[in-house]
């Protein structure tokens, strides 16, 4: 436990202000903040207003709509309050199990994090073994500029269960493009308290 707090304290240590509004709350701002992917995570975000539902919609929908980059199958758009996947290409031949349990468990471990406003972005390469179908490696191709991002969606993928057509394993190396959105709406303390409750959980 001891290590996963740290995990905290130095986003905590990174991002000093954490200002709310009256009785605690964030104090929500127009839509028309846009957040773009990987930018450093300053010191003071007195001044910054959390995103909009509109605009974490707006994110969410300009992702998807991208054009596929080469390899790449899938992409996950997440926050803390949601966890949405979608498939790019080789529909004909692999699909993903539906875990909707496990896809709310990962938005949950998000919400330590609604510390500071920001859009993480990153892409992970997964390679299968050719005649079972499952995990070879996962490995971070383009890691976004927080590790803990990385290794939750790292460790996220892994317990993806794949469905093949026709029992042939295609694809077999392809790539998982992830954008991760914390929003500024707890404290630390609050932080500190979710993190510690969902310690207890896995005891």
């Amino acid at each position: 436990m001891s290590s996963r707090i740290s995990i905290v304290v130095l986003l905590v240590a990174t991002v000093v202000a954490c200002k709310t509004g009256s009785a605690g709350a964030v104090v929500q701002g127009p839509a028309s903040l846009t957040l773009l992917p990987n930018q450093p995570i300053k010191a003071d975000q007195g001044t910054t207003v959390m995103p909009s539902d509109a605009e974490i919609e707006a994110l969410r929908a300009a992702f998807f709509a991208r054009p596929a980059e080469n390899e790449e199958v899938f992409r996950v758009f997440v926050t803390s309050d949601g966890y949405q996947r979608r498939q790019l290409a080789f529909q004909e031949n692999i699909s993903v199990k539906e875990d909707a349990g496990g896809d709310q468990g990962i938005a949950d471990e998000f919400k330590k994090f609604d510390m500071v406003n920001s859009l993480q972005e990153g892409q992970i390469r997964v390679e299968l073994y050719p005649t079972t179908g499952k995990f070879y490696r996962v490995r971070q191709s383009k890691p976004s500029i927080m590790k803990e991002t990385d290794k939750m969606m790292s460790d996220d993928i892994t317990r993806w269960q794949f469905q093949f057509a026709k029992n042939e394993i295609i694809p077999k190396d392809f790539r998982v493009s992830y954008q991760v959105v914390l929003r500024k709406k707890i404290t630390r303390e609050q932080a500190l308290k979710i993190l510690s409750e969902q310690n207890k959980k896995k005891k």
